[in-house]
């Protein structure tokens, strides 16, 4: 489980790993990418809405807007995408 000390760090890693300036990215992409189990979902989506309302000074990337999907598989439900973009 990544715990929310870890979560700002994993997030910058898989940035640069990504290698763009601003990517749309789910939860579930994110822990899936990582191999984190479903407990650390809330503890990610927390810091990218963090990272939306109010940016931190010394973290470089930052949350522009957040968007509803609604998702049919395997039940119809909806989840938030994340438009993350490197600060300049």
């Amino acid at each position: 489980m990544a715990r929310n000390k870890e979560i700002p760090d994993v997030l910058a890693h898989y940035m640069e790993v990504c290698g763009e300036t601003e990517r749309w990215i789910t939860v579930y992409e994110f822990r899936t990418y990582f191999h984190l189990d479903e407990s650390s979902a809330h503890a990610i989506s927390g810091f990218l809405h963090r990272i939306y309302e109010r940016s931190f000074f010394s973290y470089p990337y930052r949350v522009k807007k957040i968007e509803k999907i609604v998702v049919h598989i395997p039940q119809r439900r909806c989840i938030n995408r994340y438009l993350v973009k490197k600060r300049p």
